[in-house]
């Protein structure tokens, strides 16, 4: 065997364990309650901000498993967003989300958004995401 045999081999193993370590670390990392509840708040704040900035009216929809944003015309026409911070969002398996209010939720132009609460859950892990027309927070949910 040559020296470049040698280099080549080593070099093909060391490409297949960078990619079983990267693998394996994927495979570990499952998404949790508490970070799609961090996710839609920010989303919330990031479009509540949207509205305030571009004088826009920005509804806030949400189903089970999935929610989204749309744009609401002059015309009371909703055009759904498809920008990255308000692109819509499917829950990963397992983990649904629970508004108290019937969407879609308006989030105004000058603050005055109506105030909502969201519950993220996947079995025992409870998350609430709280919009108070100005500011989105996520906080783990009080055990009941």
């Amino acid at each position: 065997m040559t020296l470049i045999e040698m280099l080549i081999v080593l070099a093909i193993i060391g490409v297949a364990a960078g990619a079983v370590t990267l693998g394996i670390g994927a495979a570990t990392r499952k998404p949790s309650v508490e970070t799609e509840a961090r996710r839609l708040a920010s989303r919330l704040q990031a479009a509540a901000d949207d509205a305030m900035l571009g004088d826009l009216l920005i509804a806030f929809t949400a189903e089970k498993h999935a929610y989204g944003f749309a744009t609401i015309g002059t015309d009371g026409k909703m055009t759904a967003r498809s920008d990255d911070a308000l692109a819509p969002h499917t829950l990963p398996s397992g983990i649904t989300v629970t508004l108290d209010t019937r969407p879609p939720v308006v989030l105004g132009v000058d603050g005055a958004g109506r105030p909502m609460s969201a519950t993220i859950e996947n079995g025992s892990q409870r998350w609430i995401v709280r919009y108070d027309g100005l500011t989105a927070t996520a906080t783990p949910a009080p055990n009941a």
